[in-house]
């Protein structure tokens, strides 16, 4: 008898939570997202739009999951389906017209994410982000940033010279030409040089970026690294003074 009081109970919640109208989810997903509920947040929204598809508020409940699920949850794949969405099935209103503006910019938004996630700490997160973009966004103009950001990344946060090496050339293999390249190519030059302490491959690399830029702003840096590879800072007369 119990069991069965206790399943109607449990029916009658269902029922009840089923029947809330549009506007109460609308209302419930602010107060969870106020209450950092964003799991049931989404749950009502999704209601919302698979109960309510044709109520006025649908079309700003499927735009707003895109949001949280980019703000709130650092979810670009839900976020960005959810932005197609919004302009798939609610064509001709403010959330489709907005929502179409953000996925032609979507690259650019990753990209200020990821340094957003970066100064908050939040390596991991800006990782993915940016791996998101180089494997969806392979041939846009601002990929190159987001691909030497990653070596950037992998060398000042992780600490992780070998990863650092492997992204940076990431850069110079697929975004040749690119204001990138060069900076890519003296970074692995100074990364043997200076922290792993491989002068013969730190010269290779600063070789070749003498032979491929020549003129580059930062070729007097890579002549004065060649000059004095493998030398201690009292071995090179311009920084004696540092340790006298």
């Amino acid at each position: 008898m119990k069991t069965k009081l206790f399943l109607s109970f449990l029916g009658l919640l269902l029922i009840t939570g089923c029947s809330k109208s549009a506007g109460e989810l609308f209302e419930l997903s602010n107060e969870n997202i106020k209450n950092n509920e964003t799991d049931q947040a989404i749950r009502d929204l999704e209601t919302l739009v698979t109960k309510y598809p044709q109520d006025s508020l649908a079309s700003q409940a499927q735009y707003k999951l895109a949001s949280i699920h980019l703000n709130w949850k650092n979810d670009l794949a839900s976020g960005y389906a959810s932005l197609q969405n919004t302009v798939n099935n609610y064509g001709g209103s403010i959330h489709a017209t907005q929502a179409q503006k953000e996925i032609d910019q979507f690259p650019e938004y990753i990209l200020n994410k990821a340094e957003s996630l970066r100064k908050r700490k939040m390596v991991k997160e800006a990782v993915e982000h940016l791996m998101y973009m180089t494997e969806k966004y392979s041939q846009h103009e601002f990929t190159p940033k987001g691909q030497y950001m990653l070596g950037d990344l992998y060398m000042n946060e992780f600490r992780d010279f070998t990863t650092a090496i492997q992204e940076y050339r990431k850069v110079i293999e697929n975004y040749a030409g690119s204001s990138q390249e060069a900076h890519a190519l003296f970074m692995i030059g100074y990364i043997y040089a200076n922290v792993v302490n491989d002068p013969k491959s730190a010269e290779i690399e600063y070789k070749e970026f003498l032979k491929r830029f020549p003129n580059h702003e930062l070729s007097p840096s890579v002549k004065f690294e060649i000059e004095f590879l493998g030398k201690g800072i009292e071995e090179i007369p311009v920084l004696k003074h540092i340790t006298s």
